[in-house]
């Protein structure tokens, strides 16, 4: 079987696990990943409920263990972008900023993207401080922070970066979608402040080089000054290099067992580090137990 026969899209926690299963059994795989190993993991302050750890262990950590499970199985990760995924004849053309690919299956671990703050124009200047995840900025000290959102993922950013900064939530409903573990967590800090009822009006860039967010809050009109701005107000699934052809063609594929789709791209709101790696794991099995493609 040729290396490229399968190509997993993303390396994240599912495609991670996919390709190391695949690896058990005796099948090579081309790994694509835009970004980095281990996706929206680098991002994450505390993992409490993946078994085997019974005092947590931070995003970063668990993908440096990643990064050495894949070393020791010589799995290679290739830093490329896919730009279109379309299906010809009996096989795939993948094209990446880098090559075309023909495989004769594709595991879509792309994960996901967030939705963008839309409500108007940030400008230019002051897009270089905007962020919708955390990673890039993990190691800064000092600063002022803000996040917006009020689900897990933005109490789990401000926890991670209270760490070492002040950090204030933005929350522009009464009601917050976190787990309670993360509110309590985010409520005890004072390095972590909580505004409700805030909805944000204009970002202008200072010259210092902060940004300044002007807020509506409790029916009165405030300012916040802010060196970072990060966004989690959502995501969704990252499928855009599929062209529309495949698209129509996926359930059957599916069946045929020529394409699966792993972890968060199809998980919705059941984005958890142990539901993608499982899906990862099952979807190798299930490559593996169809082998005879390969043959045909």
């Amino acid at each position: 079987m040729k290396t490229d026969s399968i190509a997993i899209i993303g390396a994240g926690p599912s495609g991670t696990a996919a390709a190391i299963q695949l690896k058990r059994y005796g099948f090579d795989s081309i790994i694509l990943e835009k970004g980095e190993l281990g996706g929206l993991l680098r991002n994450a302050n505390l993992i409490e409920n993946y078994p085997g750890f019974p005092d947590g262990i931070s995003g970063p950590r668990l993908v440096a263990l990643f990064q050495s499970q894949l070393e020791r199985a010589s799995i290679k990760i290739f830093s490329e972008r896919v730009s279109s995924l379309a299906f010809e004849g009996k096989r795939f053309v993948l094209k990446s900023d880098k090559r075309i690919l023909h495989p004769q299956i594709v595991v879509v671990a792309s994960g996901t993207k967030p939705i963008e703050f839309l409500a108007f124009n940030i400008p230019d200047k002051a897009k270089n401080r905007v962020y919708y995840e955390i990673a890039p900025i993990l190691e800064a000290e000092g600063k002022q922070i803000a996040v917006v959102g009020a689900g897990d993922a933005a109490f789990d950013y401000a926890l991670n970066l209270s760490r070492n900064n002040q950090v204030t939530i933005l929350n522009r409903k009464k009601t917050i979608d976190c787990l309670p573990l993360l509110w309590q967590r985010a409520s005890f800090l004072k390095a972590i402040s909580y505004y409700e009822n805030t909805e944000i009006l204009g970002i202008t860039d200072l010259p210092s080089g902060d940004i300044c967010i002007e807020c509506m809050r409790q029916g009165e009109i405030s300012t916040i000054q802010t060196h970072y701005l990060v966004f989690a107000i959502g995501r969704e699934p990252r499928l855009d290099f599929m062209s529309d052809q495949l698209k129509d063609r996926v359930k059957d594929l599916e069946q045929e067992g020529l394409i699966y789709f792993v972890g968060d791209v199809k998980n919705g709101d059941f984005r958890q580090t142990a539901i993608a790696i499982g899906d990862g794991l099952m979807a190798a099995m299930k490559i593996y137990s169809r082998r005879s493609i390969f043959y045909n």
